[in-house]
């Protein structure tokens, strides 16, 4: 029984470890992992939502498949947000749609860097099993 309870306990320790590792997958792409635990990578594009408080990073311009979205009470978790602009960049979270686009809600500045390229680990996402507590921060981030 210890020894169950051992191999329970090492794997909830790797996999959250794993998620930060997901292979980056296409802002197309992203539509069809709504609920999971992704990394979306292009161009990112900063601007002022035009419907709501808060900030976009379109990825691959703002007509695209995803984004991320920043509330107005964490732009400061996102001090260098504008350097991003233009950039490569990877966005990590827990997918939702919002306007049949699909959507990244960024508490963190973890769930945004440069795009590293492709992971070794293969994986392309996780469920949302995996999100501890805010759904906004899961992956690791």
């Amino acid at each position: 029984m210890k020894y169950r309870f051992a191999a329970a306990a090492l794997a909830m320790s790797v996999l959250p470890a794993l998620a930060l590792q997901l292979a980056p997958i296409s802002p197309h792409q992203a539509l069809a992992n709504r609920g999971q635990c992704v990394s979306i990578e292009g161009t990112a594009s900063v601007r002022s939502d035009p419907q709501r408080p808060g900030l976009d990073v379109d990825l691959d311009g703002k007509d695209s498949s995803a984004f991320g979205y920043i509330l107005p009470q964490n732009q400061s978790q996102f001090p260098d947000i504008s350097s991003m602009d233009g950039q490569r960049v990877a966005i990590t979270g827990v997918v939702t749609m919002y306007l049949g686009r699909a959507q990244i809600h960024m508490t963190s500045a973890r769930q945004l860097a440069p795009a590293g390229g492709n992971s070794d680990s293969g994986l392309t996402n996780v469920g949302p099993e995996w999100a501890k507590g805010d759904q906004n921060t899961a992956c690791g981030a």
